[in-house]
């Protein structure tokens, strides 16, 4: 062989090798990058829009249905807070096995919009994935 189908071939390799990776599901995997809390509620404008992953506190937890025409919708909604209580809205559909007061880490894309009726703005997450931390990982809130 020549140093020219040599070359060609090791590029082919390498471009394969580092394509090659774990396969994640597109509805549960987004791409997101790990932040506090306050870090987006002080750069609110900055994460509008983008996959954060946040970690915290469940509190005012509640389970809840929209009829919408012929079929009903279920939902998760609850506020996720830090150690200093700084907290975020989070919204996820369908009903999510978790209690008040557990640490969870939540995946998902942050929503920075403006209460029409209100006029103030509302932080959301709409979570695309929400897991409970281990005991061994969770801060001493």
């Amino acid at each position: 062989m020549t140093l020219k189908a040599l070359l060609a071939l090791a590029s082919i390799a390498i471009t394969l090798l580092g394509c090659a990776h774990e396969w994640q599901d597109p509805n549960t995997t987004i791409p997101a990058k790990k932040v506090d809390i306050t870090s987006i509620l002080i750069f609110s404008t900055v994460y509008d829009s983008a996959g954060v992953i946040v970690e915290g506190k469940v509190w005012d937890l509640m389970f809840d249905k929209i009829q919408e025409e012929d079929r009903e919708i279920l939902f998760t909604e609850f506020k996720l807070a830090d150690q200093d209580g700084y907290f975020i809205n989070v919204v996820s559909p369908g009903h999510i096995p978790i209690a008040e007061g557990d640490f969870v880490q939540v995946t998902g894309i942050y929503r920075r919009e403006l209460s029409k009726e209100k006029h103030y703005y509302i932080n959301e997450i709409e979570a695309i994935r929400v897991e409970r931390e281990q005991k061994s990982s969770r801060p001493n809130y």
